[in-house]
Order: structure tokens, then C-alpha cells, then sequence
């Protein structure tokens, strides 16, 4: 039983650390700081893989330089993820800029005007195909029990006593009067 618990306590740590995470993210997204994105096309190979998960932070325009990769709206609200190839000042704070994906020939066929743009920090390979095998019930409810399973393990009391409760227990109780309490001479 004591393999159960210690594989259950590492779940919890395991649990724990990935509930922070994705609390950060959660709350970062929310706050519109950070965006999670999924690579739908080929157009950033090598850098970027269809099914790829990226998680991005929002940066102000003027912050972007050459060489960097952003995410973007195009004028029909599709999101295109490109590296930036040409800044040029806009009106404002805005920067306008020309994209181009690493594995395309040539530069998008319109420039983009922002304020701002979603930068990736993180990349997470295969995150498309994770959520789907994740999603079908076959797997994801085995999971989930077995996930309950070493929580409840590792939350179960031990049945062997503390070294200080062993001690405790064989410590002599402390002796009692057996007449009663004493009153102070008077």
C-alpha cells in the first residue's frame, strides 16, 4: 500500500503544479494576455506543425521587430500566424506590417495595420491530436477514474503511527494524586 500512496502523492504534486498552470493560463486569457492557438495549416514549417498548440502573449505594436512571429487578424477575422518580413510605421501606434510564412514563397498578399499582435511564448507539439485522443470516452474516462483513484490513495490516512505518537504511547502517564487536589496550608 505504501507504492499506492507515493504514486498518489506524486500525482497530487503532478496535479497540483499543472492546476497553477493552468489557472495562469486561464486567468491570462480571460484578461486577454495570453491567447492558446492550434496550427491549422503548413504555412510555419519547421517552425510550427499542423497540430501544434502555441500559447501566445499580446504585445504592443511598437514593440515588434523583423524576424519575429505573430499572430494576426487578416481583413475577413481569419487569424494567420507569419513572421514579420517589413515593419513600417502606421498611424498612431499602429505599425503595419508585412507577413510572410516560413514555408511559403512569398509575402502575404496584403499588409496588416494593428496596435497590437499575439506573439508566441510556448509550443506545445502535437497539442491538437493530445485534446482528441483526450476527448473520446474510451480514454478520457479511464483516466479520470484512475486519476480519483490516486487522489483518494494519496489522501488516505496512514496506518502506521508517527514516530512522535509511537513515543507518546509509551511515555508513562503522569502521575495523579489520588487524593484529590491539594489547598495550601493556611
Amino acid at each position: 500500500m505504501k507504492w499506492l500512496k507515493r504514486i498518489g502523492d506524486a500525482f497530487l504534486t503532478v496535479a497540483a503544479v499543472a492546476g497553477v498552470l493552468g489557472l495562469v493560463l486561464f486567468l491570462g486569457i480571460q484578461t486577454g494576455n495570453l491567447q492558446s492557438l492550434v496550427v491549422v495549416s503548413g504555412s510555419m514549417i519547421p517552425t510550427y506543425e499542423v497540430g501544434d498548440g502555441i500559447v501566445s502573449r499580446r504585445v504592443p505594436a511598437r514593440a515588434l521587430e523583423v524576424g519575429d512571429v505573430v499572430s494576426v487578424f487578416t481583413r475577413d477575422g481569419v487569424l494567420v500566424t507569419h513572421r514579420i518580413v517589413q515593419v513600417e510605421d502606421g498611424p498612431g501606434d499602429a505599425r503595419t506590417l508585412t507577413l510572410r510564412g516560413d514555408n511559403n514563397p512569398v509575402d502575404d498578399p496584403d499588409p496588416y495595420v494593428v496596435e497590437d499582435a499575439l506573439v508566441p511564448m510556448v509550443r506545445i507539439p502535437g497539442a491538437r491530436d493530445a485534446v482528441e485522443v483526450l476527448r473520446r470516452p474510451a480514454v478520457g474516462i479511464p483516466i479520470v477514474v484512475a486519476a480519483c483513484a490516486l487522489v483518494g490513495f494519496a489522501l488516505m490516512p496512514s496506518s502506521r503511527k508517527r514516530p512522535e505518537q509511537e513515543a507518546d504511547a509509551t511515555a508513562a502517564p503522569d502521575a495523579v494524586d489520588a487524593q484529590g487536589p491539594t489547598t495550601p496550608d493556611r
